[in-house]
């Protein structure tokens, strides 16, 4: 009897205290992450590899641009860079042969300086020209498209043949999602976020499926619903591999 009266005590006092323990919040599914994508430079699309509608694998490519003309011109960057690096070997060659005349008394100074600036402008010819192949490095990078993540392709505005300008006021853009991951958001009161504590089980029940909580977070600044009350959005984050629809409702429950 005592035991039965200590139990009826403890549920009493957990009541009292007014936790989260059981505590339901109507929510609806959302992406993690949302990103919407182009051309880093202006071009002719060459190739597009990905559609509305499929999933991709991070760093897949998903649409590039014909780089015919910036190939051409990597490759000349890269043999004016050797041209340049050759040439400032035989100057520095140069110098040091200079150096040892001038130091054995055969040499004016002039001479010698002049030597050295020469050595000075093939240094300054090869940074110039490694430069330049960089650049042409970084274009060729910026005429290819990849996922930055596991994602779905939402939209896209791309086609073969089709020249994109990334200056325009409207640029050619894919829209892509992260696969895998989702949020599910709730709006809570205030009482609830000062309950509600990062230690707390927290899961997302969907029908008969319920996924655990990887993070959970909850805005800073109240927002206010229809009805003039303010409340927190309450975010929790979960993994499903199955495609989730966007606004699919969804129950978050904390232990």
């Amino acid at each position: 009897m005592k035991t039965l009266s200590r139990i009826i005590l403890m549920v009493l006092a957990s009541a009292g205290s007014g936790t989260l323990y059981g505590e339901t919040f109507d929510a609806t599914v959302d992406w993690n992450r949302r990103v919407t994508i182009g051309f880093g430079m202006s071009g002719q699309v060459k190739a597009v590899e990905a559609q509305p509608g499929e999933a991709v694998p991070s760093g897949s490519v998903l649409a590039k641009l014909d780089t015919v003309l910036l190939e051409i011109s990597l490759r000349k960057a890269s043999n004016t860079a050797a041209i340049s690096e050759a040439e400032m070997e035989r100057q520095l060659a140069v110098v040091e042969r200079e150096q040892t005349l001038y130091d054995e008394g055969s040499l004016s100074a002039v001479q010698l300086e002049q030597a050295e600036l020469e050595l000075s402008r093939t240094e300054f010819a090869l940074n110039d020209a490694e430069l330049e192949h960089q650049r042409m490095q970084h274009l060729l990078e910026l005429a290819t498209l990849t996922a930055p993540f596991d994602g779905w392709v939402v939209d896209s505005d791309f086609m073969p043949g089709q020249f994109v300008n990334h200056e325009a006021d409207t640029p050619a853009l894919m829209v892509l999602v992260e696969r895998g991951r989702y949020l599910a958001k709730a709006r809570i009161d205030v009482t609830a976020v000062e309950k509600l504590s990062a230690d707390r089980a927290i899961q997302v029940h969907m029908g008969e499926r319920v996924f655990d909580v990887m993070r959970s977070y909850i805005g800073l600044e109240p927002i206010t619903g229809a009805d003039g009350e303010r409340r927190y959005l309450l975010k929790v984050q979960f993994e499903s591999e199955d495609l989730i629809r966007p606004g699919t409702p969804c129950i978050v429950k904390v232990f």
